[in-house]
């Protein structure tokens, strides 16, 4: 019996390393728009989340800041996500489907010291 145990540890072990590289992968992909089409870049956010969601990962944080988490479209500030600063803190709202995103703790004063 160990010896099963053994090797379905090992096996999906194996299957998280390749899911880990094929998110980075497809970050790869969302970083470098400009030698991608938009349909790429669309359905490899898309994909990403979905990898993400089936193996059990973390989206990482250099790519989350690049995916809607509502309608997983890439953020392409200018043309389908407005950013703004609003006392010290990022605010993003996808123009897809209006959700908004905070990233930043905000001014100093209301942050836990």
């Amino acid at each position: 019996m160990a010896n099963r145990q053994r090797s379905r540890r090992k096996k999906g072990q194996q299957r998280r390393a390749m899911a880990q590289e094929g998110q980075e992968r497809l970050i790869d992909l969302l970083n470098h728009p400009s030698t991608t089409d938009d349909r790429l870049l669309a359905t490899s956010a898309r994909h990403l989340v979905k990898l993400s969601r089936k193996h059990r990962l973390h989206i990482p944080r250099k790519a989350r800041h690049l995916v809607c988490r509502k309608c997983h479209v890439r953020y392409q500030f200018g043309k389908n996500a407005r950013v703004r600063i609003k006392h010290g803190q990022r605010i993003i709202t996808c123009l897809e489907c209006s959700s908004i995103r905070r990233f930043g703790g905000g001014p100093k004063s209301h942050r836990s010291s």
